[in-house]
């Protein structure tokens, strides 16, 4: 009804219209459907994040989610969940989009610096005292907590980004967990360590055949090159995340709870790698 209404109005009239309802809807936000950093932290116990725990966030903050504080507020929720045992890690990669095409850009990654286009709580948590950044230019990582120099140390050195001996293999050597804050289970890196489990499975390459020389400046500074191997088109293409979160619904290991304005989902490592070996097993990839 309301693009019904927009067809009819000039482009000012559509401009100012939005705004009021995007006003409205704030206002109906804050008033019934809004909550706290005390409210979020039961969320989490109820889904299951327990102090400890090696949590790898993705989030969306765009629109109205809810919550009352501040990206760093957020931040604070979630390190307190986890507590001083724990860790917690966000993805911060410099870019959206495909691997090859930021490549193509000729754009040099900073680990000190550049900027994560993941969402403003992985920026302002990349700007945060203590956190540690991976100088894995494409699929850097963040990390905080007892284990995080271990945990983002050497991302530079592996072939495969998101493979064995990775910021995303230690994590689920530590039994991590994934919660999704407003996004969905297609904004989940993990996956890519799911898909270089069965790489060598695949009826088409995941990879193109051979690595690229990425250069990056690291910690102290100084220019290197790192060699990593890069996603295909064509595997980018094939991909169907549906055919794994449906599989992951089935069985029932994907945790979710509506809070506020805001929609949470918590997925464990195990259950994910576990679901993933059943596929196979059964012939069952999530490719075209």
């Amino acid at each position: 009804m309301f693009n019904r209404l927009l067809a009819g109005l000039s482009p000012q009239q559509k401009s100012r219209l939005r705004a009021l309802d995007r006003k409205a809807r704030q206002i109906l936000v804050r008033k019934f459907r809004s909550f706290g950093k005390p409210q979020l932290i039961r969320a989490l116990r109820s889904l299951g994040v327990e102090r400890g725990d090696a949590l790898m966030v993705h989030s969306s903050f765009q629109g109205a989610p809810g919550f009352t504080g501040s990206p760093s507020a957020f931040i604070d929720a979630l390190l307190e969940a986890v507590g001083p045992e724990g860790h917690l890690l966000m993805v911060s990669m410099p870019y959206l989009g495909s691997t090859y095409d930021y490549l193509k850009e000729g754009k040099l990654f900073d680990v000190r610096k550049t900027v994560s286009q993941m969402g403003i709580v992985s920026e302002s948590f990349r700007r945060r005292s203590g956190v540690l950044r991976s100088q894995g230019p494409t699929h850097p990582i963040l990390a905080l907590g007892p284990k995080a120099s271990w945990l983002v140390g050497d991302h530079e050195k592996c072939l495969y980004s998101c493979g064995l001996g990775t910021p995303f293999d230690k994590f689920q050597q530590l039994g991590g967990k994934v919660l999704l804050f407003n996004v969905t289970t297609y904004a989940f890196s993990f996956f890519h360590f799911l898909e270089e489990r069965i790489k060598d499975q695949l009826q088409f390459p995941l990879f193109f055949p051979e690595p690229f020389e990425v250069p990056y400046v690291d910690f102290a500074g100084n220019r290197q090159v790192m060699r990593t191997y890069v996603y295909a088109p064509e595997a980018i293409r094939r991909r169907r995340f549906h055919i794994l979160t449906d599989e992951l619904d089935k069985q029932r290991l994907i945790k979710a709870q509506h809070l506020g304005n805001s929609y949470l989902q918590l997925l464990g490592t195990k259950d994910l790698i576990r679901c993933l070996d059943d596929m196979t097993t059964q012939g069952i990839y999530f490719y075209e």
